[in-house]
């Protein structure tokens, strides 16, 4: 990580407003994120829904959206629903790894995205650990990667036989490269491991400065430097700290943000197989271990109308999460609180 005076100078930069002009805002646009403002969310949305971990499962991933009545069945695979407008589906990264046809969800998501947007809805894909770590370090595609691309040779333009490192110049490796590594929707942070990390620096402004430089050079040595153990998309369990939970608390308050959405912890909050929020109300959990298949995976729902508030968005009203979580057989279900 930086010395706390380079990133000192990385934000001075980054965020310095013209003498007399209004505050620089703490989130400015980039190329690191998505920004969807809390205005942009109640212009153009009805529903925010949400789900991360997918790793590879595309037959999990069509089921959940069909239940959801987001896509529709067509032949052997899903497409967007049509009469689904005003849709924003977040997913917070680690498309990759773990199921049989990784390639496939990718493919999925992207066409998802062009099909949504036709319809009035949007679908954002967030970058994880295991798209960062196979950017970083091609040899690491694992058997059932190879064996996905294998698959979708025709559509990567792939020669029969290919070396993982093939995969970086196809459509595939195009869009993981592309992939932004977070989501500011509202006042809420959407990204994959959840953490921003400020301890060489002077705050979160400093982290996301940092990150907005690393994301633009899009090459090996920055998604390597994302896999740091405390990167916003590679950071386990910082929220079993108290300390490390306080951090945070600060460091949302300086961008200016209520909450964090975060997968990449099957276990965290000590609710394995759940969607939860804490009881603070302020962190929600998406994972569900459908890596490893503990679960056929869940979508966060939750209504725009339910959770606009004068502050950006509350995720819980009356000390009960606002959202719910849904199922691949289409039940609905309270959050778990912890």
């Amino acid at each position: 990580m930086r010395t706390a005076r380079a990133l000192a100078a990385a934000v001075a930069l980054w965020s310095a407003s013209p003498a007399g002009a209004a505050p620089a805002d703490p989130v400015p646009p980039s190329r690191a994120w998505v920004k969807i403002s809390a205005a942009e969310l109640a212009a153009g949305y009805d529903t925010l829904w949400a789900v991360s971990d997918v790793h590879g499962r595309l037959k999990e991933l069509g089921a959940l959206l069909v239940a959801s009545r987001l896509a529709i069945r067509r032949g052997p695979t899903v497409a967007w629903n049509a009469q689904r407008g005003r849709m924003l589906l977040v997913v917070a990264g680690d498309l990759v790894d773990g199921g049989p046809d990784s390639v496939g969800v990718v493919l999925l998501l992207e066409r998802l995205q062009r099909e949504a947007a036709d319809a009035g809805s949007r679908v954002v894909a967030l970058m994880g650990n295991h798209e960062a770590k196979l950017l970083a370090h091609p040899r690491s595609a694992t058997p059932e990667l190879m064996a996905s691309a294998a698959l979708h040779r025709a559509e990567l333009g792939l020669p029969q036989r290919f070396a993982p490192r093939a995969l970086q110049a196809t459509p595939f490796g195009e869009y993981l490269r592309a992939l932004p590594i977070a989501a500011f929707v509202g006042s809420w942070l959407f990204a994959h491991a959840g953490y921003i990390d400020d301890d060489d620096g002077p705050g979160a402004r400093a982290a996301l400065a940092h990150l907005d430089e690393t994301i633009h050079r899009r090459d090996r040595d920055a998604f390597a430097e994302l896999l740091d153990p405390r990167s916003i998309l590679e950071y386990h369990g910082w929220w079993r700290s108290k300390r490390r939970l306080a951090r945070m608390r600060r460091q949302l308050r300086e961008l200016g943000l209520n909450g964090v959405v975060f997968g990449h912890d099957p276990d965290a909050l000590g609710a394995a197989g759940a969607i939860a929020m804490n009881r603070d109300a302020w962190l929600i959990k998406l994972d569900t271990g459908l890596k490893l298949r503990a679960t056929r995976g869940m979508l966060l729902r939750c209504d725009v109308r339910d959770i606009l508030s004068e502050d950006g968005l509350a995720m819980a009203r009356g000390g009960a999460p606002a959202c719910r979580a849904e199922t691949p057989d289409g039940a609905t279900r309270a959050l778990e609180l912890r």
